[in-house]
């Protein structure tokens, strides 16, 4: 299955997962917007990648933020992962290597931000999703 000419070599400016009820998904950036693409039959009744919706999140992320119009020349919004129909993504700049990031989830289905965690943050992540082992559910009576 190839990707959409336009996301070829533009690691990192996208991200491969599904929706709530395991539909496969693209979610890619332009700016503070979030394109969804999914797999539909073209004109010629081949499938390929459409985008489906274009979903600005500008105001939304720098009120989360608490950022100010001015940081949007520098501020990047980068897609961590898209699981159960849920993007992780973060807002950061090059220049605040060592500062504080704020990592948020937005839901395709009802388009809401949450805001997740403020954190200081250098490397890659995942989220990690699991139940609880049982050896450390404590069972009440």
């Amino acid at each position: 299955m190839d990707l959409p000419e336009v996301l070829k070599g533009q690691g990192g400016l996208y991200m491969i997962g599904e929706t709530e009820d395991g539909e496969l998904c693209i979610v890619s950036v332009m700016g503070f917007a979030l394109c969804i693409w999914f797999r539909r039959a073209g004109a010629d009744g081949v499938e390929k990648w459409m985008v489906d919706s274009v979903i600005s999140l500008e105001s939304e992320i720098l009120q989360a933020t608490e950022s100010s119009s001015d940081d949007c020349g520098e501020l990047k919004l980068n897609v961590w992962a898209v699981l159960d129909g849920i993007v992780y993504l973060s807002p950061w700049t090059l220049s605040a290597h060592g500062d504080p990031v704020w990592f948020l989830s937005f839901c395709l289905k009802t388009t809401k931000l949450h805001k997740l965690f403020n954190e200081i943050f250098d490397n890659c992540m995942y989220p990690y999703i699991m139940s609880w082992p049982p050896s450390l559910v404590r069972n009440t009576p």
